[in-house]
C-alpha cells in the first residue's frame, strides 16, 4: 500500500475560478506604442549534446500590442555581463535580426549554441533588445541563456536503473527502471503508480524540461474516485533531468478530482 494513503495528511478541498485578468482586459483596450520585450520568458538553458556538433535554440519577443508599420528588431549581446563569446560559443543567425510587418506581434531569434567550446559547467550570456522602430518597454528587458555541453538520452537511461531517492508516492529508496516509450519524447517509470501501472513523462530533449501529462495513478480514493497526477501548479517549480548526472526531479501535484489534493510533491529519481 502505498505511502500516500498511509500518511495522516488530509486533503484541503481547492477551489478553482477562471476569470479574466485585469491586465487582459487591459490589454483590450491599450492604444498605446507596440512596446518590445521579452515575451515568453526571461531565461533558458541550451544544452548541446556531446556529438551533434551544434543547437539551435529559439528566443521569443514580442510587442505589447500589433504593430502598425515594419521594422527591423536586433538580438544584442550585453558582453558586460556575459561569461559566454558570440562567436566561439555560439552564434545568432541571419545577423541577430528579425523583421516584424504589420499586425504582428512578435517573432523569434536563433541561437546556434557550438559544441566545440561547450562544457557541462554553464557559461551565461545576457541578450537586450534594440530597434530604430519600435521602442522598448520598461519591463522584461533582458534574456538570460546558459549554455552547456550535455550527454545523449542514452546516458541518461544507462542500465535503466534508478533509485527513487526522494518520494511521496513510495517509500523512498525504491528501485525503478526508466524506459523510452513507443511514443516520441516520452519516458516511462515502469510499475511507479503500482505493479503494471507507469508513470509517463514527456520531455523536452533539447532542454530536457519534463512535463507530466494529467494522468491516473489507478490508485482509488474511495468507491467512486481515483487519485490522479499532474504537473506542479507552483510555476516556479520546473521538473527536468541531467543527462549526464542521471539525476531527475520531478515537482507533482497529487490530487483527486472534485475532491481536493495533497498538494505539490516531489519525486527525485538517481542513476544506479
Amino acid at each position: 500500500m502505498k505511502n500516500l494513503i498511509l500518511a495522516t495528511l488530509s486533503l484541503f478541498l481547492t477551489l478553482s475560478i477562471s476569470s479574466c485578468s485585469e491586465a487582459d482586459r487591459e490589454a483590450d483596450f491599450y492604444k498605446g506604442d507596440a512596446f518590445l520585450n521579452f515575451n515568453k520568458g526571461l531565461d533558458g538553458n541550451a544544452f548541446v549534446v556531446s556529438g551533434t556538433g551544434h543547437l539551435d535554440y529559439p528566443i521569443s519577443y514580442g510587442t505589447v500590442k500589433p504593430v502598425t508599420t515594419s521594422g527591423q528588431v536586433k538580438l544584442v549581446v550585453d558582453a558586460a555581463n556575459s561569461t559566454a563569446v558570440e562567436g566561439v560559443d555560439f552564434q545568432i543567425l541571419n545577423n541577430a535580426t528579425d523583421e516584424l510587418t504589420p499586425g504582428e506581434t512578435g517573432g523569434t531569434f536563433t541561437l546556434r549554441a557550438l559544441e566545440a567550446a561547450a562544457s557541462q559547467t554553464p557559461k551565461t550570456v545576457t541578450f537586450k533588445l534594440q530597434s530604430s522602430s519600435f521602442p522598448n518597454a520598461i519591463f522584461d528587458q533582458k534574456y538570460t541563456l546558459n549554455i552547456s555541453l550535455t550527454c545523449p538520452l542514452s546516458s541518461f537511461l544507462g542500465t535503466g536503473s534508478f533509485s527513487n531517492t526522494t518520494s511521496f508516492w513510495n517509500t523512498p529508496g525504491g528501485i525503478y527502471e526508466i524506459e523510452e516509450s513507443t511514443t516520441p519524447n516520452q519516458l516511462l517509470v515502469k510499475d511507479f503508480w503500482d505493479i503494471g501501472i507507469d508513470m509517463v513523462l514527456n520531455y523536452n530533449p533539447s532542454t530536457f524540461v519534463v512535463t507530466i501529462p494529467d494522468q491516473d495513478t489507478g490508485y482509488a480514493y474511495n468507491a467512486t474516485a481515483h487519485i490522479w497526477a499532474k504537473p506542479s501548479t507552483d510555476v516556479t517549480q520546473v521538473s527536468s533531468f541531467n543527462p549526464c548526472t542521471r539525476k531527475m526531479t520531478l515537482y507533482v501535484y497529487y490530487y483527486v478530482p472534485g475532491v481536493g489534493s495533497y498538494g505539490n510533491k516531489i519525486e527525485s529519481f538517481s542513476g544506479l
